[in-house]
């Protein structure tokens, strides 16, 4: 009988994935200054990710600021390649006018060995002159 719990235990812990942390764990990002360059990074931890599963906007429109995902670059059997990387979000640019600016990370990890799991993050940028 003891036995039987423990696999029964062993069995529900795998169906069980980790949750997705984005960092940093703050709200707010670095502040900004207009007409200088900008960059911060965001980070997704746990889980698979991938360009049809994140999603990050930068509200309103026309800060110039923007986000990509962290570029890699590689060899493999005498080819370079670029790989991108969407556990590492960078936003970047030069700010256009002050304000406060709104960085929405939204998504889902990818199931694999378990189901994904949503991720939604907001953040604020502030930008000075």
């Amino acid at each position: 009988m003891k036995y039987l719990i423990y696999v029964l235990i062993f069995i529900a812990s795998g169906c069980t994935g980790a949750l997705p942390t984005v960092l940093p764990e703050k709200s707010v990002l670095k502040v900004a200054t207009v007409n200088y360059y900008y960059q911060d990074i965001i980070e997704i931890k746990g889980g698979a990710v991938n360009e049809s599963s994140v999603s990050v906007s930068i509200t309103p429109n026309g800060s110039g600021l923007v986000w990509n995902p962290e570029e890699v670059k590689y060899a493999f059997g005498g080819k370079h390649e670029l790989n991108k990387n969407y556990h590492r979000i960078i936003i970047s640019g030069i700010p256009k006018k002050t304000g406060e600016y709104s960085v929405i990370v939204s998504g889902f990890t990818l199931g694999t060995m378990h189901s994904g799991k949503d991720i939604y993050k907001k953040y604020t940028i502030k930008i000075k002159y």
